[in-house]
Formats: structure tokens, sequence, C-alpha cells
């Protein structure tokens, strides 16, 4: 009791000190939560990337200019080189101890155009002429065909748009195009069309669509893999809707944000931002925000209204009427619902959601569809592959739907080899076999050419009469591959490869393996951990360390300075 009253009496007698050992203990407190703060996020965060697709390693050509990512920055993908025999150096990694999945990928950015109403027309009334003959079929047929040609006048009237399409046009194309818009407008093709529904649809969607404008562009970063592979070997990927390409098969994933933000109908896009804002608490009386999306809602009316064919309009007029209290038309109906505030925004976001949403083209791309994805990458310049899109997906754990991430698209490696221009291994020696065998010193045509598919150019015979038929035909143009070898896919220009480990694995020690691998072999190959191939993610952890260690060097510097100042207070006490 002697020692703990004089300790007490000691700290009654100098409170400063006290003061200093309260600064010290806090700021310890602090720095302790802080770094157990910052190493749950950086664990937290590691594991995510390195379950969604960058690994624990990334395999890349020592001679490139660049590193892996797997997420780009704003600076684009990285300068890789191709991988020299790709199946042979995986399997020679899988002979390292430690290394349990070794997953092909290649990053890269192009973009797609999501149609245009008459685009979604068209497939309504396609799906329609596909159906068994029967007096319903027909009958709806001849609704749509109705209103299908009340939407083409409008077409003709268009002067502004056709100009714009027919501005990337060559002559004999933007002519013939013209042509095609003047068909359209007589009885006899709509007599054509009442008799052959599938060949004049097809006429109008190769001829006639592209005059109303590609739609918007939507800008799409992908990552490309053995789709087949890649959601074995990363558990945090989740097939949302549709389903994965067949093995063999060309293909393209979208992620569930992109999905959402992009391919949505704007309208039903805006409803849920405003329902998530809502469920936050905000109000339409006092967030001018909410308000904003509410005006925009109507603005988005004309867009939602030229998508809607006879049939979905006649339907919804229906509804309408019921939810509503009254009858009317289908444009000023749907301007009252949209017409929103707080009393009656929850009400009509369940109607929209339970009764109008199943009654609307609720989005411009389904599984099952086509995109033409482009590119700007390659010598040939603007590339356009057509890719078929099977589902979407998402990685969890990593932000939700809007994170970065899930803003991505997938597709398999042979597409975005298309997409880049570049030739396979294979393709090379072919070239360079030929080239030798013609005793030539440089390929006839760059190397990009190979990817082209072929085109036979048939001069016209003179003196022969060329005979037009009377129903509009379409010509073919050459088509990509739909699907591929094994050998085709790993086969060929690799650029880079996810090492996935064993869980007892140490990343350095395997790192290290691999080099001495590739020095005893003589392998051009050189590996980065996930915090590289993370790119911006991986970089967020990295400021956050920083800043971490900023804030503890100037809280430590504070307990310093705090503590110099009461010693110097405590010898001006003695010293008086």
């Amino acid at each position: 009791m002697t020692f703990a009253s004089l300790a007490l009496q000691s700290v009654r007698s100098r409170p400063r000190s006290w003061i200093v050992g309260v600064l010290a203990a806090g700021s310890a407190l602090l720095l302790t939560l802080g770094v157990a703060f910052l190493e749950g996020v950086s664990d937290g965060t590691r594991r995510s990337l390195i379950e969604s697709g960058t690994g624990h390693l990334q395999l890349y050509h020592s001679k490139s200019e660049g590193v892996p990512t797997v997420v780009l920055d704003h600076g684009g993908a990285s300068e890789l080189q191709p991988l020299p025999d790709f199946p042979a150096i995986e399997t020679r990694l899988k002979t390292v101890e430690g290394v349990q999945e070794v997953v092909p990928l290649e990053v890269g950015w192009g973009w797609v155009f999501r149609g245009n109403y008459l685009d979604e027309k068209l497939a309504a009334a396609r799906s329609v002429a596909r159906e068994p003959p029967s007096a319903s079929r027909d009958a709806r047929l001849e609704r749509l065909a109705t209103d299908l040609e009340r939407t083409l006048r409008d077409v003709v009237k268009d002067d502004g748009r056709r100009t714009e399409a027919f501005a990337f046009l060559k002559e004999d194309e933007a002519r013939e195009d013209r042509r095609a818009l003047d068909e359209v407008g007589t009885p006899e093709f709509w007599t054509r069309f009442r008799a052959e529904p599938l060949q004049a649809l097809e006429y109008l969607e190769n001829r006639v669509a592209r005059q109303v404008g590609e739609g918007e562009s939507i800008d799409v970063e992908f990552l490309a893999s053995d789709l087949e592979q890649f959601p074995r070997a990363f558990p945090r990927f989740e097939l949302v809707s549709g389903s994965l390409p067949p093995p063999g098969q060309r293909g393209l994933l979208l992620g569930q944000g992109l999905y959402e933000q992009n391919f949505k109908l704007p309208v039903a896009a805006l409803l849920d931002e405003l329902q998530v804002e809502r469920q936050r608490g905000a109000t339409f009386a006092a967030d001018e925000s909410l308000r904003t999306r509410a005006a925009r809602c109507l603005a988005e009316l004309p867009d939602l209204l030229a998508r809607l064919d006879a049939e979905r309009s006649t339907k919804l007029v229906e509804v309408l009427a019921k939810l509503l209290g009254h009858s009317g038309d289908v444009e000023p109906l749907l301007r009252e619902f949209l017409t929103l505030d707080d009393a009656n925004f929850d009400t009509r976001f369940a109607w929209f959601q339970g009764e109008l949403a199943p009654l609307l083209p609720l989005y411009r791309v389904r599984p099952g569809d086509t995109l033409v994805m482009m590119s700007a990458f390659g010598s040939l310049g603007r590339i356009g592959v057509p890719v078929k899109v099977w589902g979407t997906f998402r990685f969890a754990g990593l932000g939700g739907d809007s994170s970065r991430v899930n803003t991505l698209g997938m597709v398999d490696l042979v597409t975005a080899r298309y997409l880049s221009g570049r030739r396979t291994q294979a393709e090379v020696d072919e070239v360079r076999r030929d080239v030798e065998a013609l005793g030539l010193a440089k390929p006839l045509q760059p190397v990009d050419m190979a990817l082209q598919p072929a085109i036979l150019v048939e001069e016209p015979v003179a003196n022969v009469e060329t005979v037009v038929s009377e129903a509009p035909s379409e010509k073919r143009g050459p088509a990509w591959p739909e699907t591929f070898t094994r050998a085709e896919q790993r086969g060929g220009s690799v650029l880079q490869a996810a090492l996935v480990l064993s869980p007892d694995a140490k990343p350095e020690l395997v790192a290290a393996s691999i080099d001495a691998l590739a020095a005893e072999a003589g392998l051009p190959i050189a590996t980065v951990d996930w915090s590289v191939a993370g790119g911006m993610l991986a970089g967020v952890v990295g400021i956050a360390q920083v800043v971490l260690v900023a804030i503890a060097v100037l809280m430590s510097f504070f307990v310093v300075l705090v503590s110099a100042s009461t010693l110097l207070l405590l010898a001006r006490e003695r010293v008086g």
C-alpha cells in the first residue's frame, strides 16, 4: 500500500506526466487499431484479388517493356511480348513445387454498340416469324408488320440520322442502302414480308437497320482466358445469368455491373438508382439529385416509346389503365406513371417491377444475342469481331456490382487474339516456311492479315448480262470461326498467365524456383506478385499504408513534442 500511495501521490503531484502518459497510451492504441485495420483490409484485398484472377503470381515474357496487370490502369494495357511455346512452359511450371494451376490470360479493351430501337423491333418480329404457322401467329405478325412499316416511314423522314449513318460507308454501299430504303417504302415489299417474313427481316437487318445508327457505343475492358478453366481456378467468380460457353466455343460474358449500367433500359436503371437512394433515407422533397433523376425518367420516355412494338404498347395500356384508374394512350399514361414524388414512389416502383417490367424490353442485350466487338489495335486499323453473349458474371467480395472488376467483360483467348490482330506462333512459322519456299526476303502481307478471312474477288466477264433477282438478297461477308481447338487457344500467342499456388506454398519461394528454372532452361520468363498484377485496386492498399505511416510519424512527433515540453516545464519547476 505504501508503494501504491507513493505512486498515486507522484502522479497527482505531476499532472503533466499523467497527460504525457495518456497521450502516449492513446497514440499507441490508435496505431495498434490502425495497423490491425489496415492488415485486415490488406489481407482481404489480397485474397479477393488472388481468387479473382491475379493468382498468387503472374507469369510474363521477361523481355517485355511492361509488367502484367489484370485490372487496367488509366494508361491502358501493358506492352507484353507473347510467351514462346506456352504449352511447353506450362508443362515445366507444373513440375515446380507449389504450382497448382497455370491459367493463360490477356487484358484488353474494345467497344460495342448496344443496338438501336429498330434492331429490337426486328428481333421481336423474328421471334414471332419463327413460331409454327397458326392463325394467332399470323395475326401477331400482321400487327408487327404494320408497326414496322410505320417505324420505317419515320426512318425515311430522319435525314440527319441517315446522313450520319452514310458518312462511314463507301459510295457504292451508301447507294445500295439508299436503294434498300426506297425498296421498303413500296407496298410490294410488305406483300413479300407477309409471304416470306424471315427473308424480308434479314434484308431489313442487314441493309436498313444500320441507317438508324448503330446505337450508343460502350467501352468494354475485358479479361481473356480459358473460360472453362478460369471459374475452376478462381472461386470468387460467380455466374449470375446464362451459362459458360461450351468448350471450344468462342463467347463473351458481361460483368453484372457492366450489364446493369450500360445495357439496361435507361428508365429502369434510373428507377433502380432512385430506390437505392430512398432506402438510404433520401427524399424527393429534400434531395435535389432525386428530383433530377426523376426528371431524367421523363426525358427518357421518347427512347422507351421508340422501343415498344405494337403488342407491347397494347399490353402496357391495359396494365397502366388498371393501375392508374383511367384509360388513355400509352404516352400520356407512361408520363403520368413516371411523374414521381415521395407519396407515390414506393408504390409505383413496386408496380414497375411486378407489372410493367415483364412487358418491357428491359435489357438491350440478352444471353444468346451476338455483339460485334470493335478494337482499334493492330495495323489493320479498326477490327470488328462478332461474338455471342453467353451470360453475366460477378466477382464476389470486391465491392458489389458497381465495383471496377464487375464492370469488366470476359472473352476466350481466341477472340482476344482476333481483336488484337496477332498471329499465333504456328501461323508465323507457316508464313516463314512459305516465304522461304518462295525465296523471298520478307512476307508479302502485313502480319495481321493472317487473321482476316480470305475473300475471293471475281473479275466480271465481259458481254454477260447481269440478272437482278426480284427479291432483295443480301451478300454475306466472311465470318470469323465460331469454334477452336485446345491447341489453337493455348498454343499460340499467350501474353501472360496467372499462377495459383497450393495453400501451403510460399509465393516468394515459388518465384525463386521459377527464376532458377528459367535460368537453367534458358526460358525468357519472369513473375510479379498479386500486388503488381492487381493494378489500381492493389494500389489503394499501398496508398493506405503510406497514409497510415505518415499519421504514425505525425502522432509520434506530437507525443515527443508534448513530452519534451513537459520535461522542460518540470525542469524549470525544480530549478525554481
